[in-house]
């Protein structure tokens, strides 16, 4: 459950706590002049008209500095001020913020994740290059008929810099698509509603493109079918008649969101070298894994936020297989679990036939879905015997669990490890 702050200034805000109770968004309505604990907020949404009055509420409320939650705008300007990760027009729909909340949540712990093990990794000897991004200039994907709008689009995003691929039909959207990756992809819903959310949904649907944030052009006007268009995953809807300043305001901050997080994926990634993780099976080492590991815990018992961990054992196999044909088949299953995780997430050797995936800013409920995933992933991959016609299966068994009050990283471990033991043996 995610916790927020709303501040509505106006007065006039039409969306309640109670709205995004069903996306599991816990909202508390609070006054515009008492400040708040922003370390214990996941985001803080501002609703106000005026700008200087919006930028002073967000910055006595979510304070400064890299550990600030993510603030949303709600508000009528035709752009938004410096100082805000979101920006959204009314009407705002519950399910629009709930989409907006999230990705910026998810946006927030990925950055936040980034700089901790980046940090971590320079202490166990690899400075993780974090300018890895060119410095190109935003590309955004037009999809759709070129009506009359088309150009004052291309205008407004040339005008500030960014670069536009025009695709006329869902075929060569999809080829522009899998060929180089966007900042932002404009649907034209202006006369092929159907079809712009088919596009959308397809996107949601891929995980290369999940990311990608989609803006839905549509009839100047209150859209009726803006609910659907949120549930779809649009991020936004753009009004035909918007100046092009708006258009560049909508579309620029949401493509900024994207490189964001490709630069924090990035510097991820890169935080993967010799010195960091096992050479035979691609994990973090364990000292790097609980100095990880402590550092997220130290955090969440400032912030009052879950750090999640599931614990995997690899038994011996029921079937006999050599012991090089046992080792591949270890290194396919590291492999495999690195890929069942997110970016933010830590896959670890703690010691041998023992591994761990830390969750950082997850709870227990969070980390028994991993852990279940990771199991019957491992249940049903078969992996090559000695005898090509008799493949075998790892003895992998998974516990879940979420970290307790001021608990160490060895703490943690060993009650995993008890929890872990007891597991085995029932299933014995």
């Amino acid at each position: 459950m995610l916790n927020i702050a709303l501040i509505d200034a106006d007065g006039n805000l039409s969306l309640k706590p109670a709205d995004l109770e069903v996306y599991r968004i816990a909202a508390q309505t609070v006054s515009a002049d008492r400040p708040l604990e922003p370390n214990r907020l996941d985001a803080i949404i501002v609703c106000a008209s005026d700008m200087d009055d919006a930028r002073k509420l967000a910055d006595l409320h979510a304070g400064s500095g890299k550990t600030r939650p993510p603030v949303i705008l709600i508000s009528d300007s035709e752009t938004p001020p410096v100082g805000f990760d979101g920006w959204l027009r009314r009407p705002v729909s519950a399910v629009q913020l709930a989409n907006r909340i999230q990705s910026l949540r998810r946006l927030w712990v990925m950055e936040d994740v980034a700089r901790r093990r980046r940090a971590a990794a320079e202490v166990f000897g690899h400075a993780a290059n974090t300018d890895m991004l060119s410095e190109k200039r935003p590309t955004v994907l037009f999809v759709g008929d070129a009506t009359s709008r088309f150009m004052a689009i291309h205008h407004a995003l040339t005008s500030a810099g960014t670069g536009m691929v025009a695709a006329f039909s869902s075929f060569s959207a999809f080829d522009y698509l899998h060929e180089r990756p966007f900042d932002a992809v404009i649907l034209n819903a202006i006369n092929k509603k159907e079809l712009a959310f088919t596009i959308s949904s397809a996107m949601r649907r891929n995980a290369r493109l999940y990311h990608t944030p989609v803006l839905l052009l549509t009839p100047s006007g209150r859209y009726e079918s803006a609910d659907e268009a949120f549930a779809r995953g649009v991020s936004d809807i753009l009004p035909d008649n918007a100046s092009s300043a708006e258009i560049a305001a909508r579309v620029l901050r949401l493509a900024d969101e994207r490189r964001r997080r490709r630069a924090a994926k990035t510097v991820l990634e890169n935080c993967r070298a010799r010195s960091t993780t096992d050479a035979e099976l691609g994990l973090y080492r364990p000292k790097l894994a609980m100095a990880h590991l402590q550092d997220l815990l130290n955090t969440a018992v400032r912030s009052r936020k879950p750090t999640g961990l599931v614990l995997i054992s690899m038994g011996k196999p029921e079937a006999s297989v050599g012991p090089d044909k046992l080792s591949g088949a270890k290194v396919q299953f590291a492999a495999m679990l690195r890929h069942l995780l997110r970016a933010e997430d830590f896959p670890a050797l703690i010691a041998p036939d023992f591994y761990a995936a830390i969750l950082p800013y997850t709870g227990k409920e969070g980390a028994t879905c991993v852990a279940e995933r990771i199991a019957a992933v491992a249940d049903c991959t078969a992996f090559d015997g000695d005898d090509p016609l008799y493949p075998f299966r790892l003895n992998v068994h998974c516990v879940a669990l979420e970290a307790s009050g001021e608990e160490t990283a060895e703490a943690l471990v060993e009650r995993a490890t008890r929890l872990l033991d007891k597991a085995r043996m029932e299933a014995v």
